[in-house]
């Protein structure tokens, strides 16, 4: 979700004066991807769509009040994934732990063009072993992994400190190969 944060930044200045428009410009620039990282907290379509309207109406009826943010894709990112979750938990629907996809580490077996059957086989175990990592390891994979962010803006997103982002990934790496080499054995 790199952007041109110069841009981001004039335009949310302007909606701050109450530009419709610049909210408009704004949710064009950053739809694709919130919706692509909703999907990681909620397989339901529609809750992420209406997160993200509910994100960006609550942008401009809070306009004035809100601060310039150091990046506004990072904001957004925190203010819908806040969003979906408080929605949630007041409805009390429990996410289920393998809705958040990994597509660099989750290689589906059917989708791939190798005809190894070694390689097919080492996939499925690399999927399984994905599975048992806890929900917060796999997004924070997929945030260094999938979206490339940094350890700090992976501890932004996820409001855990920078030492405590680095830590979470290291485990969640030396998780996957002890799983690994534990399915290697059998």
């Amino acid at each position: 979700m790199k952007r041109d944060q110069t841009k981001s930044s004039n335009l949310w200045e302007k909606l701050q004066a109450g530009n419709v428009e610049a909210l408009g410009m704004l949710y064009d620039i950053y739809i694709d991807d919130l919706f692509t990282y909703g999907r990681k907290f909620s397989a339901d379509k529609c809750l992420v769509m209406d997160c993200i309207h509910d994100l960006f109406l609550n942008l401009y009826k809070y306009r004035r009040t809100l601060s310039l943010p150091a990046r506004v894709d990072f904001y957004l990112m925190h203010s819908l994934k806040n969003e979906i979750v408080r929605r949630i938990q007041s409805s009390r629907i429990e996410m289920a732990t393998d809705q958040t996809q990994i597509s660099l580490l989750q290689i589906a077996p059917e989708e791939s063009l190798l005809s190894d059957d070694l390689e097919i086989e080492r996939s499925q175990k690399l999927a399984k072993a994905i599975k048992m990592l806890s929900k917060k390891q796999r997004t924070g994979l997929s945030l260094r992994f999938n979206d490339n962010h940094s350890y700090e803006e992976i501890a932004t997103v996820m409001n855990i400190s920078v030492q405590s982002s680095r830590t979470m990934i290291y485990r969640a790496i030396k998780a996957l190969r002890k799983q690994m080499q534990f399915f290697i054995l059998f």
